[in-house]
């Protein structure tokens, strides 16, 4: 099982810091001033940017239950694996998914894997199978394509056989998703929002 509690606590977490940040972004709007656009896209950079961080990490450790209909942007992906009938298997580390898309990168469906906000890996032994190892609690996971976990066990010998020779593959993205698709870029967002924002303040009290 995944932590539901530790993801309670980052949504806390997560909500509260949001909340002073932006009230703090709030405060820096008047009505009819020209500078307004510049805070309010400081204001959406840094909500872009905690959404990806704390969105993915409360997917990754089970607490946000997304729908299998839901596609989380992807980015630039290692471990992607190609099933025999050239459906393409990425496994989505940052938020703790799997998701299915044809060989032409429409996407199909997706799904959470319990590795418990850690690493893990896909394999693609057999038609219509898709195994997902994990590297915390070193569990072997088993689902049809449709994401209906069909076998759960554990094994000893950790992700080494599973990471030689990884595909590292963009999968396309809208330009607005890239910010959700690594914890990188969505501290990167936020940086660069709470800059903007010192930067405003600085020369306003010039």
């Amino acid at each position: 099982m995944d932590n539901p509690i530790f993801g309670l606590i980052l949504a806390l977490f997560g909500g509260v810091w949001l909340y002073f940040v932006l009230r703090g972004v709030a405060r820096e709007f008047k009505p009819g001033h020209r500078s307004n656009w510049f805070v309010g896209s400081m204001g959406l950079l840094v909500l872009a940017g905690a959404c990806g961080f704390f969105g993915a990490g409360m997917s990754a450790v089970g607490f946000l239950k997304l729908p299998n209909s839901f596609e989380w942007p992807a980015g630039n992906v290692c471990g992607v694996k190609t099933t025999a009938d050239g459906k393409h298997v990425v496994p989505l580390v940052p938020s703790g998914r799997v998701q299915i898309y044809d060989a032409n990168w429409r996407f199909i469906r997706g799904w959470h894997v319990g590795a418990h906000g850690g690493d893990f890996k896909v394999d693609c032994p057999a038609r219509g199978r898709i195994d997902a190892y994990t590297g915390r609690g070193l569990h072997h996971y088993s689902y049809t394509e449709s994401g209906e976990l069909i076998a759960a066990t554990t094994y000893p010998d950790g992700l080494g056989p599973l990471q030689c020779s990884e595909c590292c593959v963009v999968v396309p993205t809208s330009p607005l998703g890239w910010v959700f698709t690594s914890p990188f870029l969505s501290w990167g967002a936020i940086v660069a929002g709470i800059a903007g924002l010192s930067i405003f303040r600085k020369l306003k009290s010039r």
